[in-house]
């Protein structure tokens, strides 16, 4: 079921990922094209061009008020969707959005982004019909070959707020794009 991982979770309880922690320094205005590259270029952190595995592990599903039940089923359905890894294609030039967006299956929207050598993090809305929508911090590690990255989706739930974090690993597998799922 691919990186749909979360969104078996996410859709189940209808949830769609709200604001977490306010950090009252940090707007969550988009940043232009232009204000993201300058960013990249000037560390150089760009995955390299090719075909990506990738795969999503649940870290944690904490949502207080919900009962065990409906919180492990929850587990479980996230669980068995990230289960079996999926394929993507990185282009030349692709832009870090663009990137983001086709690794979580969903349109997602930059607000806060930085890189320091191999180390990033940033904010980002993401919207998708299924899955994951809204806010989600990310933060981790990237180079020409690989990602690990976790994210947090703070997330309204039928009994209150819940948090869904997890991590997308993902790896190249060679230098061409063969067929994406």
């Amino acid at each position: 079921m691919r990186s749909t991982f979360a969104l078996p979770v996410l859709a189940a309880f209808a949830l769609s990922a709200c604001g977490g922690e306010a950090d009252e320094a940090v707007s969550d205005e988009a940043l232009s094209a232009d204000e993201v590259a300058v960013v990249i270029e000037d560390n150089g952190l760009q995955p390299g061009a090719g075909e990506y595995s990738v795969r999503t592990e649940l870290i944690e599903f904490d949502a207080p008020g919900l009962s065990e039940a409906s919180i492990a089923e929850a587990r479980a359905e996230f669980e068995s969707g990230a289960g079996a890894p999926y394929l993507y294609c990185v282009t030349e030039g692709i832009t870090r959005e663009a990137w983001f967006s086709q690794m979580v299956e969903s349109e997602c929207t930059l607000s806060r982004f930085s890189a320091n050598g191999d180390a990033l993090e940033g904010v980002m809305s993401c919207t998708a019909p299924e899955g994951l929508n809204g806010r989600v911090e990310v933060a981790g590690t990237s180079d020409a070959d690989s990602s690990d990255l976790r994210m947090t989706a703070t997330v309204p739930t039928s009994a209150g707020e819940g948090t869904v974090r997890f991590r997308v690993l993902a790896e190249a597998t060679g230098e061409g794009c063969g067929q994406v799922e």
